[in-house]
C-alpha cells in the first residue's frame, strides 16, 4: 500500500535515489587498501553475470526522513543491470549498456537517459566500469571492515563511499554520502554468480500510454 507523507515529495526522492543509484589504485595507497581494490576489480572482471536480493535505504540529510525499498537485482557486465523493486511499491530500473530506464507504474512515467552520462557510484561499482577507482583515494576503514573511497576532486554528488566485501571479494554492501549529507545504502544477499542470464532480461519496452521523460 502506498503512503503519503506531508511535506515529503516522493517523486523527488525517487529521482534522487536513481541519481544516487545512477551519481584507483594510486602510488602510496596503503597496501591493505590496494589489495582490497585489486580483489574487487578481479572479481568484477571474472564475473559473467549475477543475481541477488537487495535492500536499498535512502535517508535525507535535510529532512531526516528514511525510505527502505527492496527487490531483486540481475547484473550482466559490462553495464547491463535490472533492479526490480518489490516493496513498498513496484518500480523497475533497467540498463542495457547504452541507456537506462527508470519506470514507476503508479506514476505512468519512465525516465530515460544515457549510461555514458550517468555518474552513479553504486551502479558503476556493480557493473565493473573501467577506471572508476582512478577517481578516488582509497583506505581501509578503522577495524578493517570496509573499503573507503574519497573523491580526489570535489563532487557535490559524492562525499564518501564505503564498500563492504565478503571473503570471496564479492560486494555485500555499498554506502554513498553526498555533500548534502544524503545517505544511500545498498545491501545484497543470496548472491549467485554465472547463472547464464539471457540478454533479453536487460531490454525495456516503454508501455503504451506511459509518459517518457529524458533524464
Amino acid at each position: 500500500m502506498r503512503s503519503a507523507t506531508p511535506c515529503y515529495d516522493t517523486r523527488i526522492v525517487r529521482l534522487t535515489g536513481i541519481a544516487l543509484l545512477l551519481a584507483g589504485v594510486q602510488a602510496g595507497m596503503p597496501p591493505a587498501a590496494e589489495t582490497m581494490v585489486r580483489r574487487l576489480e578481479e572479481r568484477q572482471r571474472a564475473m559473467t553475470d549475477m543475481t541477488a536480493r537487495f535492500v536499498q535505504t535512502y535517508r535525507s540529510g535535510v529532512l531526516g526522513r528514511e525510505i527502505v525499498e527492496s527487490g531483486t537485482l540481475s547484473l550482466k557486465p559490462p553495464g547491463r543491470m535490472r533492479f526490480e523493486y518489490r516493496e513498498p511499491e513496484p518500480k523497475l530500473f533497467v540498463a542495457d549498456g547504452e541507456e537506462f530506464f527508470f519506470y514507476v507504474p503508479a506514476d505512468r512515467q519512465v525516465v530515460v537517459g544515457s549510461q555514458r552520462e550517468a555518474r552513479g557510484v553504486a551502479v558503476r561499482l556493480l557493473s565493473g566500469s573501467a577506471g572508476i577507482l582512478e577517481e578516488f583515494d582509497a583506505r581501509i576503514e578503522e577495524g578493517g571492515a570496509r573499503l573507503v573511497l574519497s573523491p580526489r576532486s570535489a563532487d557535490p554528488e559524492v562525499d564518501r563511499v564505503w564498500v563492504e566485501l565478503d571473503a570471496a571479494g564479492r560486494i555485500r554492501g555499498i554506502e554513498v554520502v553526498d555533500a548534502q549529507a544524503n545517505r544511500s545504502q545498498y545491501r545484497f544477499e543470496e548472491i549467485r554468480e554465472n547463472v547464464g542470464l539471457r540478454d533479453g532480461l536487460f531490454e525495456f519496452r516503454v508501455p503504451e500510454g506511459v509518459e517518457v521523460v529524458q533524464g
